[in-house]
């Protein structure tokens, strides 16, 4: 795989959300996908810290990219919701509960891996006319962070559960 991968662990706290969004930037500098996978990736960390037991913990960031693709991801210490997909009805004025759904909004797919003991949540980007379809070898050779061990990085094995696919048959829209 060509490109650059990088992780790093993070304190569960909210100060450390303005670090993850300034290394990202100085990562992803080159990348066409710059500003999409920063805004995912601060989603990511922010839901980490306020909705699992990251808060006060550790969570980890991983990061992929090459030239017009890029996968991020973030691996909490677990909890016993799931992350979920809310849909922006009228009823619902509450300030947070959108951070998954902007994801969805700028990735062509989002995924979840694991459960009550840790999960990792990715979010594929990549440019039109280049991704999934366009170089599905490389997002192969990505490795998903592992959710079932600390700190650590699988070499194989893919998310268990896809919360959102751009990539399905024309016309249909997949949610988990």
């Amino acid at each position: 795989m060509n490109g650059m991968t990088w992780w790093g662990d993070f304190p569960g706290e909210c100060a450390q959300v303005a670090q993850v969004r300034r290394l990202a930037g100085a990562l992803l500098q080159d990348s066409r996908v710059r500003d999409d996978a920063i805004l995912c990736l601060v989603e990511l960390s922010n839901n980490a810290i306020l909705h699992t037991r990251s808060a006060g913990g550790v969570f980890t960031v991983g990061i992929w990219s090459a030239e017009a693709m890029a996968r991020v991801a973030v691996k909490d210490a677990g909890g016993w919701d799931e992350p979920v997909l809310r849909s922006a009805s009228r009823g619902q004025l509450a300030e947070g509960g959108r951070g998954l759904a902007i994801v969805v909004a700028l990735a062509g797919r989002v995924g979840v891996a694991g459960g009550e003991e840790g999960r990792v949540v990715w979010a594929d980007l990549w440019c039109e006319g280049v991704g999934a379809e366009a170089d599905a070898a490389w997002w192969e050779e990505v490795p998903p962070l592992s959710a079932g061990c600390g700190g650590c990085w699988a070499s194989s094995g893919r998310p268990s559960r896809t919360i959102y696919s751009a990539v399905c048959t024309k016309g249909e829209v997949r949610h988990g």
